[in-house]
């Protein structure tokens, strides 16, 4: 660490979840207190882990999938240590969304390309929205799209204005444009059922892929990572709440 004041993001997730060492913990906690930035930026990932726990949690409580169940199986002399990994991981998702990324499974291809593909299409919506149009109008089209109970997110918090939305045959694309006019995406779909959340970058975009088990949301944008953590959570807790 060349200058050892800065305070990484992932120091911040570690202070929130008290890992962080004794002296690092004091060096950011007196950062916080002179900057209202970075304490506005705690409050943040605060709020995100309390939704991460909210939505993730009960999934604790499931039964280990078959195919785990299998590979622990596979090697007798591991079964007892990654039989211990795998329920760790919902323990992590409930906790951590940091950790959650670091030991997501690979992300849903297809969907993600998919994604890709429709906002590569058309940047314009079938459906164009101007300013002052009523989302909730549209929200019976989405969920005929989506075969799910699902609205249209409100992104204006963070400066995103509703701009248009592509319906296909089982998914539907909503279009956003941001305060400097750059195009974000939400592509959703029906889910596979598997619970999933990863960040990572394709194509040259910030991509993020949240899945639950009735809905996959792939969000697409140029925009730095802590910009698509916000909008990722603004985005998910919209469509389903």
């Amino acid at each position: 660490m060349n200058n050892p004041h800065f305070i990484s993001d992932e120091e911040l997730h570690a202070y929130i979840d008290g890992a962080l060492e004794a002296d690092r913990a004091q060096l950011v906690r007196q950062a916080l207190a002179q900057n209202p930035a970075l304490a506005e930026r705690v409050a943040l990932f605060q709020a995100d882990k309390a939704m991460f726990k909210t939505v993730y949690a009960p999934l604790a409580e499931r039964a280990l999938p078959p195919e785990w169940e299998a590979r622990i199986r596979q090697k007798p002399q591991a079964r007892w240590r990654r039989a211990y990994a795998i329920a760790a991981v919902f323990l992590l998702v409930a906790v951590s969304p940091l950790a959650w990324r670091a030991i997501a499974p690979t992300p849903n291809l297809d969907v993600v390309e998919a994604a890709l593909e429709a906002r590569e299409a058309s940047n314009q919506g079938s459906i164009a929205i101007g300013d002052g149009g009523n989302a909730a109008r549209y929200d019976p089209a989405l969920r005929l799209a989506v075969a799910s109970n699902v609205r249209i997110p409100d992104l204006s918090r963070m400066g995103y204005r509703l701009r248009g939305l592509n319906l296909y045959g089982k998914a539907a694309e909503i279009l956003y444009r941001g305060p400097q006019d750059q195009l974000f995406t939400l592509y959703v779909r029906r889910s596979d059922g598997t619970a999933r959340f990863d960040q990572f970058e394709r194509r040259g975009l910030r991509v993020c892929i949240w899945q639950d088990d009735q809905i996959s949301t792939v969000m697409a944008g140029n925009i730095s990572a802590a910009a698509m953590q916000r909008l990722a959570t603004l985005s998910y807790t919209g469509l389903t709440s």
